[in-house]
């Protein structure tokens, strides 16, 4: 298949030397469309025969090729329902498809290459940390406690419940200003989830703990954002896959591909946009579907002209989650005006739009310094993967950073849709306080003895 698809680009580029005006307007595009198609022929060898088995749901790499390739499909059909809308908006979203596909192979390459490097490294030792497995239980109960409160509180101050009414875009930019300190608390539903799929997968969970695990990504669930839910759920399916029980790389696939656009759907239902009726039933599902991908071939239209790269305006969001405020006012750092200089919100403002557009990682690399930024970036990001896979691989279900590393491989994985700044921001967002309850239910383990010779 791969062979044919390349023989089939080599021959549109011999008859692309031929003078035809039809040429001119059917050439670039399928350029881009079989250039992806045999991209991705060659990610499928890579991962088939480069980072090899186990092809499980919780290896980053496997994981990420695969997030990527969903973005593309599902976002191909995203542009195509919104050009049913509007036919007049128009981007080059066969280039996004390439440059999705180019991406990825660059950072599967990097992958392969790291994964040979760390495998010299004998295997570690046992873990320094474990869980204490009754004290973590009942650290998640207090800490969901905490959440109720300040989520009862922060809806209060709010006036009304996010999810079901006011603002559904702008206004939540503003929750936590308007919540303040109880609007934190309440973020402390995810790290409540994060804690019972740590349980769950080692087989520590009661029912009480499900429900309230349910009960927290409920919370969190109430301003609205798609995000706060989904991460929480992509850790649970990480480290259920690789403590508990092998999950069905199709089953994946098949959730992702029904659940992408029924959230679609909730999301012209909850902002009450009409113009979304005026489509088919295909339309309706497809148009919401993983946008970013539509916005991806936006920016690159927008920034290849050369002359409009930021040179890393974007990159100082990255670092400054790392540290709260006050200790950046010591330095002389704004933190503020630093972090509102995010990808997201200058595309917005180039875009013409009043919320935060997102195009990932590898658009973000572009949008500061072109090609060899992207470049650079994704031999990074597939480095990264192979680090955390490594890592992940070698640790139990009892050890502490099994729940970290899960943590870590979601966000980097979402960062293909979102934007770098928040990439820190769920780290430090809720590593900070998993790392607290670290200090309580947390033991040291004595590290195993050398085996004899």
């Amino acid at each position: 298949m791969l062979t044919s698809v390349v023989l089939w680009w080599a021959a549109l580029g011999v008859v692309a030397e031929l003078e035809g005006p039809w040429l001119d307007q059917v050439w670039p595009a399928w350029r881009w469309a079989l250039g992806a198609a045999a991209l991705w022929g060659a990610n499928a060898a890579l991962l088939a025969y480069g980072i090899g088995p186990p092809l499980r749901v919780s290896r980053p790499p496997i994981i990420a090729a695969g997030f990527a390739f969903a973005m593309t499909v599902l976002g191909s059909g995203s542009y195509w329902a919104t050009l049913q809308l509007y036919p007049l908006y128009r981007v080059g979203i066969e280039r996004a498809a390439w440059f999705v596909a180019a991406c990825t192979m660059l950072a599967l390459c990097a992958a392969v290459l790291t994964q040979r490097i760390l495998g010299r490294f004998e295997d570690r030792p046992l873990a320094a940390l474990s869980w204490d497995w009754p004290r973590l239980g009942a650290m998640t109960y207090v800490l969901f406690a905490l959440a109720a409160v300040g989520t009862l509180v922060a809806i209060r101050r709010i006036g009304y419940i996010p999810i079901l009414a006011g603002d559904p875009t702008s206004a939540r930019v503003d929750f936590p200003a308007i919540g303040g300190i109880w609007y934190r608390l309440s973020m402390l539903g995810g790290v409540v989830a994060l804690l019972v799929a740590a349980q769950g997968a080692a087989r520590r969970a009661t029912v009480p703990l499900y429900l309230i695990g349910f009960a927290s990504l409920c919370l969190v669930g109430l301003y609205g954002p798609r995000f706060f839910v989904a991460l929480p759920l992509g850790v649970s399916l990480l480290l259920w896959d690789r403590f508990r029980a092998a999950i069905s790389i199709r089953r994946v696939v098949l959730v992702v591909l029904v659940a992408a656009p029924l959230l679609g759907v909730l999301g012209h239902w909850r902002q009450r946009d009409q113009s979304a009726t005026l489509l088919n039933p295909l339309g309706v599902l497809l148009y919401g579907a993983l946008g970013e991908f539509r916005d991806i071939g936006w920016a690159l239209d927008y920034y290849s002209l050369g002359d409009r790269f930021l040179h890393g305006i974007t990159l100082g969001s990255l670092v400054v989650p790392l540290l709260p405020s006050p200790m950046w006012s010591v330095l002389g750092i704004d933190k503020a005006a630093i972090y509102s200089q995010n990808s997201a919100s200058i595309l917005a403002d180039a875009m013409g739009q009043t919320t935060g557009q997102r195009i990932g990682a590898y658009g973000e690399f572009f949008m500061n310094f072109g090609w060899a930024g992207t470049v650079i970036g994704a031999l990074l990001y597939g480095a990264l993967l192979a680090y955390l896979d490594d890592r992940f691989r070698r640790v139990d279900r009892g050890d502490v950073w099994g729940v970290f590393l899960g943590l870590a491989i979601a966000t980097t994985i979402f960062a293909q849709v979102g934007q770098l700044n928040m990439f820190t921001s769920t780290l430090t967002g809720l590593g900070y306080p998993m790392a607290f309850v670290v200090f309580v239910a947390g033991r040291r383990m004595r590290a195993a003895s050398p085996m004899p010779a």
